[in-house]
This record gives structure tokens, C-alpha cells and sequence, in this order.
């Protein structure tokens, strides 16, 4: 009965449970979550205009290295921007070249990172328990409302992530495989080193951490992982990471120490500029929607059959040191933004997914009709909004539209709502979908209720990537640069009054340089130390402003009444040309 079968090698039984080829189902699995993937991120790269800040700033810079072939030096404006490692600059510029300057190119790089943390994620998953498994975590990482929002800002974030994820693997792939496993560990370093050149040294530090942790819970992960600690290793790291620093310090003296005291320090210590814990703690229910309600009647209700205190095994406390690593310093000691966490939303997925396979069937189903509550109160909020209620609840309508225009920064009431109507598909869509979801867990079926779930989120996530680029116009100067642009003759000058990070889609949607009026003096820390021919002051603006040649003038509407009387007091003329958003622009031409 015997003849035929072979036996296992230890290391096939012990180290490598791959050992018998996976069925198709799991290959249908990764291929249907990448192309999901790939159809929420990817295909939805062009809609809506970059926003000022982060977005415009990496692809203008981009763009700047491409019009002067500086391609170490990333400049928004002709000012040096060196706040981060050029990595993203260059994949943006990689983008440039295939596909042509447009937001859709800028954007590629980002939609790509996500895929990849999702396929990482699912790799991840199965690694540690099954492929099931992994498609569940990978489901959770995408479909929540965080990688909808965050996954479309154009910033270092979500490359950082894809590359820390890519390390924990090749760690993973290191410990339990003894065949090649100096080529896993190089991986390890590899990634190390790019995630480091796209944000910073944090990407080491993070990949570092979790592995002492993990060394110092399980002894077979000191005896595995000691081969990580080799020369070899650390040459491929700083080859890797250390050229564009020697560069930067070479030309720019002084600015490791600004580097150091403007992003590390602060990282560590915090700034001004923090989110408060409470604040930091509470989005992050509004980013891991609808998932951390499914787990969470779990976690508190059953947290002893969820966490296994006893007998946490090595895939149980991966996640968890992960999770640690990057939420512990952020909560307690370091600077705090809302997307610094994105880094260990990974690891939140794959506990996310063990989390979901041992609760009760009851507490599975209190989680599901959490997230239907959640549907429901979304719509019946979209419901007061329209008006389709009596005056009482008119006026809350009011004081909920009035509250979240402030949160908002100020969007127009018009664009506000324009995206209520969106909150009827959202509603529809959790609230179907979780009844759909009881209904399959009642029936034992609690993996598929958990796609059920994620399949709520691909309208309502589409939903949320329509509305933020509904909203572009008041958060963008997009429309300025298309109109200027269609108007500047050989000789005509832009400027613009405020801070260069405020007014950034300039530099990405205007097709020449422009000036900087009344720039604040703590604009930008790191360069503020570099001369600049940009900056101006009222007198050299008053000055330009009596040139025979076009002058145009970007202020925010609340500056408005002072710019109109003193033009009006020194010229006899005001020309208001163009609203754009919260903007306004001046000309000096009538």
C-alpha cells in the first residue's frame, strides 16, 4: 500500500510547508485579489486634479527633474526639496517618461505600491497559515476605507509600506526554508535599503525591530535569523542607501543636521504639528471601517480565544510585534500624523483575518450588524442632508453639514453637497451586503461572509476615490494653471501670495516658475537656509505690478479687500479675472 510514496526531508516537514503544490483554488484566490486590486487603484489613477500639499509637491518635483536633468535634486519652484530620499521622485519620473506628464502617470506609482502590499499581504498570509488565509488579510487591507482615502495621496507612505511589507516576507520565506536562504535574507536587506531611500532609515529600523522582538520570544527564530547579521548584508544596505545622502551632504552642508533635526528627532520627540492621540486613535476607526467593527465584539468579548495568551504561536506574534513596533512609538513618545500608520495596516489585515476565523458565530454576527448599524446611520444622515425630513431635523442636517465644512477646511456648501447623494450608495451597499453576511455566518459560513463584506466596500470605496476628486476644485489650483497657461505671453509673470506647500499644484499644473508673495519664513525649514530669487515682498510686488508686462496675482479670497485697497489706492485699477476655489486672480492687464 506503501510503494511509491517518498518520504520527507526534515526540512520539507519542519522548514518548507510548501511542500505539496498548492490547488488551483489558490491560485484563482491571488489572481482575482490582484486584479481587484488592480481595478480599484489602478484604473481610477486619472480621476479628479492633484491636490495642493503632498500630492502636488512629489509630482512637480518630479516634473522639475525632468525639465532641468537634475535627477538627484528634487526642487518645487527652483527651491530644493530634500525633506526625503528621491526614490518616489524617480518612480514618478519613470512614470513621466512611458506615459507623459499627467496626474494619471504621477499617480501610477502609488496605485502599483498598493497591488503589491495587497499581494505581499496575501503571500504573507499563506506563509503563516494557509492561502485562505491570506486572501482574507488581503481583502481587509484593500477593501477598507483607509486604502481608499490615504491609497490615493501621492507621498512616500505607501511605497515605504510595500517595501517593509517585502521585507517581512523574504524574512518569513529565510526562516522557514533552509534552501536559499541567504538569497531570502539579501532580500531582506535589499528591501530594508529601499524602503529607507524612499522615507527614511526607519525602514531598517521598523524591519529591525520586529525581528529582535520576535528573536527574543522564540528561540528558533534567534538560531534562523542570526544569519541576517553578516557584512555582506550591510555592504548591499549601504551601497544601496548611502550614495544619495553622501551627495546631499557634499552639496548642501548642513543638512543631515536638518535632515536629523526636522525628521528624526521630531519623529521621535514629536512637534507642534502632532495629532492628538485621541484624534490619531479615532480616525483609525473611520480608515479600518468596516473591519475593526467586525472584530472588535471579538477581540472584547472572546479576546482570550482570540489572542490564545497561552500558546501564541510564531504566526500569531508576527503580527503582533509588527503591530507594536510601528503603533507604540506613535502613540506614546513620537510625532504623530494619520497616515504614519499605514505602514502596519499589513500586519492589522493578517491579525484582522485570525482574528475573524476564531470568533464565536454570535459575536461574528454582533460585528456584522455593527457595520449594518454603521451603514444605516450613514444613510439616514445622507437622508436629513437632502431635506427629506421635518424642520427639527433640518436644522441637525445644518449643524452636521456646518461641523464637517470645518473639518473639511472649508469646502464649498455646494461641493459638500454634492457628495451626500454618494452616502445612499454606501448605505445601500453595507447594509445589503451585511445581510447578506449574517445570513452566511448564521449558515456557517464565515469565510465567505468576510468576502461578502469586502465586496460591500468596492461600490462604496469607488464612492469615496469620485468624491475626493469631486472635491479637487477647492483644494486645487489646477484650474488656475490650465487658465493661465492658455494666457501668458513670452514676457508675463504669475505670483503667488501665501506658503509654497499651500499653493503646490502650481508647480505641477503651470508651465513656468512663478513668485512667491509674503512666503512665511518658516515655510520650509530645510531650504530656508539657500538663496532664493522667488520670494517676494509687497514693495517688489507693488514694483512688478507698474511693469508695462502681464502680472498675475493668486490670493485667498480672505485677502481679498486687502489687496483690492491697495491696488485700487495706488493704481486706480482692480482686475479680478478669475474664482477658483477659495483663490482668486488678479491682473494687472484690464
Amino acid at each position: 500500500m506503501t510503494a511509491g510514496a517518498r518520504a520527507f526531508r526534515i526540512e520539507e516537514t519542519l522548514l518548507e510547508p510548501a511542500a505539496i503544490e498548492p490547488p488551483p483554488a489558490r491560485h484563482a484566490l491571488f489572481i482575482i485579489l490582484i486584479a481587484l486590486a488592480a481595478l480599484l487603484h489602478i484604473a481610477t489613477i486619472g480621476w479628479g486634479d492633484l491636490y495642493n500639499e503632498t500630492d502636488s509637491q512629489y509630482a512637480g518635483a518630479a516634473r522639475e527633474m525632468i525639465e532641468s536633468h537634475q535627477w538627484l535634486l528634487p526642487t518645487n519652484d527652483g527651491l530644493p526639496r530634500l525633506q526625503k530620499p528621491p526614490l518616489l521622485y524617480w518612480l514618478i519620473v519613470l512614470s513621466y517618461k512611458i506615459f507623459g506628464i499627467n496626474a494619471a502617470a504621477a499617480r501610477l506609482p502609488i496605485a502599483l505600491a498598493i497591488v503589491a502590499t495587497v499581494a505581499l499581504t496575501f503571500l504573507i498570509g499563506e506563509r503563516l497559515r494557509d492561502y485562505w488565509h491570506g486572501f482574507l488579510a488581503g481583502l481587509i487591507y484593500l477593501c477598507c476605507c483607509g486604502t481608499f482615502l490615504l491609497g490615493r495621496i501621492i507621498m512616500p507612505e505607501q511605497i515605504f509600506s510595500a517595501f517593509v511589507a517585502a521585507g517581512i516576507f523574504c524574512a518569513i520565506c529565510g526562516y522557514q526554508r533552509r534552501q536559499h536562504r541567504r538569497v531570502w535574507f539579501a532580500g531582506f536587506w535589499i528591501s530594508a535599503a529601499l524602503a529607507s531611500v524612499s522615507k527614511s532609515v526607519l525602514g531598517l529600523v521598523y524591519l529591525g525591530a520586529i525581528l529582535l522582538l520576535l528573536a527574543l520570544f522564540y528561540r528558533e527564530a534567534r538560531l534562523r535569523f542570526r544569519g541576517l547579521f553578516h557584512w555582506q548584508y550591510l555592504l548591499i544596505f549601504l551601497l544601496i542607501f548611502a550614495p544619495w545622502y553622501i551627495w546631499a551632504v557634499q552639496n548642501f552642508p548642513g543638512i543631515f543636521y536638518r535632515l536629523v533635526n526636522n525628521d528624526w528627532l521630531n519623529r521621535v520627540f514629536g512637534n507642534d504639528d502632532d495629532v492628538p492621540r485621541l484624534q490619531f486613535i479615532g480616525m483609525h476607526f473611520g480608515w479600518w471601517f468596516p473591519w475593526i467593527f467586525a472584530v472588535l465584539p471579538g477581540v472584547i468579548f472572546a479576546w482570550r480565544r482570540v489572542m490564545r495568551p497561552r500558546e501564541i504561536e510564531f504566526a500569531d506574534a508576527l503580527p503582533l510585534c509588527w503591530i507594536g513596533v510601528i503603533s507604540l512609538p506613535l502613540l506614546l513618545i513620537g510625532q504623530r500624523q494619520d497616515y504614519y500608520s499605514m505602514t502596519m495596516w499589513s500586519a492589522i489585515a493578517l491579525w484582522g483575518a485570525t482574528t475573524w476565523d476564531r470568533m464565536p458565530r454570535a459575536l461574528r454576527i454582533a460585528g456584522v450588524a455593527a457595520i449594518g448599524i454603521c451603514g444605516f446611520i450613514i444613510g439616514m444622515l445622507g437622508l436629513i442632508s437632502l431635506g427629506v425630513a421635518d424642520s427639527r431635523s433640518q436644522k441637525i442636517a445644518t449643524e452636521i453639514r456646518f461641523s464637517a465644512w470645518h473639518v473639511l477646511h472649508g469646502v464649498p456648501a455646494a461641493i459638500w453637497q454634492t457628495l451626500w447623494p454618494m452616502a445612499f450608495i454606501v448605505a445601500a451597499s453595507v447594509v445589503t451586503f451585511a445581510g447578506i453576511a449574517i445570513y452566511l455566518i448564521a449558515n456557517c459560513r464565515p469565510r465567505l461572509a468576510a468576502v461578502v463584506i469586502a465586496a460591500a466596500m468596492i461600490p462604496a470605496g469607488l464612492s469615496m476615490i469620485d468624491g475626493v476628486a469631486r472635491m479637487a476644485p477647492s483644494f486645487s489650483l489646477a484650474n488656475a494653471g490650465r487658465f493661465l497657461n492658455e494666457r501668458l505671453g513670452e514676457n508675463d509673470e504669475v505670483v503667488y501670495e501665501g506658503a509654497l506647500h499651500q499653493g503646490s499644484s502650481l508647480v505641477f499644473y503651470l508651465n513656468q516658475k512663478f513668485f512667491l508673495l509674503n512666503r512665511p519664513k518658516d515655510d520650509d525649514a530645510l531650504v530656508d537656509a539657500y538663496p532664493s530669487d522667488v520670494a517676494l515682498d509687497d514693495g517688489a510686488f507693488l514694483e512688478k505690478w507698474a511693469a508695462p508686462n502681464g502680472v498675475y496675482l493668486i490670493v485667498q479670497q480672505s485677502r481679498l479687500g486687502y489687496w483690492q485697497k491697495l491696488l485700487t489706492e495706488r493704481f486706480h485699477v482692480y482686475h479680478q479675472v478669475m474664482t477658483c476655489g477659495p483663490y482668486v486672480i488678479l491682473s494687472n492687464q484690464l
